[in-house]
């Protein structure tokens, strides 16, 4: 290390240490006016400046055509500094590449003695040193923006990185979240989203935390209890159920959220609003199933779907027969139950094919304590498959004739109910209705109740079930032109069977 004049013009400054700082930069150039350069500025041998950009500026200022420098022999690391701070203010740098270039950075300064320190008091080191505020503002970005991309490259698993550096899912505020998740957690979310099991960061991070996670079942004494406490509200005729967010809704959504069975359906203002595929409220199965229905009883749903019925019943220590034509629900609906619930293997089965054939039950009858389900609607009005098979894809009059075939097995697997024993084996089934333009309102309840009356069923009980669509906004001009109201209801029918 020597000192040396240095012609002022040929000192280069090869990365941005600062933003300068006009009012200090004048502050220096009077003190040098007054009594000199008192520190010289720091340089290597190939006249890169180390450290003085202010001192430098301030010559410049008062048109010195050398200034005092401290010359040191060349650091391979003011090379790097040059090419790190090319690309961070160049290229376009995704924000995990831009936190790796400014980890990296921020270590280069700091060996070579540029950066405060934790513990620096700024108002009595000489040298000019850099802050974060510093580092940030000389790339263009805020310091929280900055912080938060040194946080993804400091914080997330080195795997986590390489895989999704680059990817569609470096996305700043996602990886900021993951950063603060433990390692294990870190590396199933990426695992998820990088083998495409889950296309979008709140799926996967959902499954990811629930990967572990056991639901207790549900336990209650049967009598006395308060009715009122038990359902939150006296059971009616027309009920509102609302979204919870407690343990029994979090593990059906592992199956309701998946992203390759609860798809887009339509979407509202101009595609900012995504419509998916309409889900059973869990509070609604686990009131009807809990209300209708006793511990240890068998519980059958001829539309399986997605799992609420089978996962609700189990929570509820009933037992359950389901049937899905959908191998991917099926599937994700089993893995869900045996990783997430303690529930014995002969208290469920999932068969694989049409509930209302019942292939596998064709032999049996008085087999069943209730039956709990909601079919799709009519016209096609959500696209569950694209399995003939499923009733979404027919026209009205297929629907109805499986919706026969479906009354016909059940009647023959229901127990039958016995009124003066009060002991009631119920067939709960949950419909709506459909408009089909001039033709009107087609409505379920009053087919299906056609329908069950073929099979001497008894219509028990109906509870209107109040519900929320999205569609109501956009709705409001068209459905006053055509003189109808807004549908927000489903209806649940209770049929039994008596001697």
């Amino acid at each position: 290390m020597r000192i040396e004049s240095v012609p002022v013009k040929e000192i280069k400054v090869r990365f941005r240490l600062r933003n300068p700082s006009e009012g200090k930069v004048l502050e220096i150039a009077e003190s040098i006016n007054q009594i000199d350069l008192i520190n010289p500025v720091t340089i290597d041998s190939e006249k890169n400046l180390i450290a003085g950009f202010h001192r430098l500026l301030a010559f410049k200022h008062l048109d010195r055509k050398e200034i005092p420098c401290i010359v040191r022999e060349p650091d391979p690391r003011f090379a790097e500094l040059v090419e790190i701070d090319e690309n961070l203010m160049v290229n376009q740098l995704s924000p995990l590449e831009c936190g790796q270039h400014i980890l990296k950075r921020e270590e280069l300064l700091s060996q070579l003695g540029l950066l405060y320190e934790r513990g620096d008091n700024r108002f009595t080191i000489k040298e000019e040193k850099l802050s974060v505020e510093d580092l940030a503002e000389s790339i263009g970005h805020s310091r929280r923006s900055y912080c938060m991309r040194k946080q993804i490259a400091s914080n997330l698993h080195p795997e986590v990185q390489d895989l999704l550096v680059g990817t569609e899912f470096d996305i700043l505020t996602e990886l900021v979240k993951l950063s603060s998740e433990e390692d294990h957690i870190q590396l199933k979310v990426c695992n998820l989203l990088i083998t495409g099991k889950c296309t979008n960061w709140k799926t996967a991070f959902y499954e990811a935390k629930y990967d572990d996670f056991k639901l207790n079942r549900f336990k209650t004494d049967r009598v006395p209890f308060n009715i009122e406490e038990r359902y939150g509200t006296f059971p009616q005729s027309i009920m509102r159920f609302k979204k919870e967010d407690d343990e029994l809704s979090k593990v059906v959504r592992l199956v309701n959220n998946n992203d390759h069975l609860r798809v887009q359906k339509g979407e509202l203002n101009f595609g900012e609003t995504v419509i998916k595929l309409h889900q059973m409220n869990p509070q609604q199965a686990l009131f009807s199933l809990d209300y209708y229905t006793r511990e240890g009883d068998l519980i059958l749903d001829p539309f399986q779907g997605r799992g609420t019925t089978a996962i609700t019943s189990l929570h509820l220590n009933r037992r359950f027969i389901g049937f899905e034509i959908n191998k991917l629900a099926l599937d994700r609906t089993s893995e869900v139950i045996r990783k997430n619930m303690d529930v014995p293997e002969d208290h469920w089965n999932i068969y694989e094919g049409c509930g209302c054939v019942m292939q596998e039950l064709e032999n049996q009858s008085e087999l069943i304590d209730a039956v709990f389900t909601s079919p799709p609607y009519y016209l096609k009005a959500e696209p569950y498959s694209k399995d003939p098979r499923d009733l979404c894809n027919m026209t009205v009059e297929e629907f109805d004739q499986k919706i026969d075939e479906l009354f016909r097995n059940l009647s023959r697997v229901i127990k039958t109910s016995d009124f003066k024993k009060r002991k009631f084996y119920p067939i709960i089934i949950t419909v709506g209705t459909a408009r089909n333009g001039a033709n009107g309102i087609l409505d379920m309840d009053c087919s299906f109740q056609n329908i069950a009356k073929r099979y001497s069923l008894t219509l028990w009980d109906k509870l209107f079930v109040q519900t929320v669509n999205p569609h109501l906004v956009t709705s409001i001009q068209r459905n006053y032109e055509l003189r109808m109201v807004h549908k927000n209801y489903e209806v649940q029918m209770v049929w039994m069977k008596f001697a």
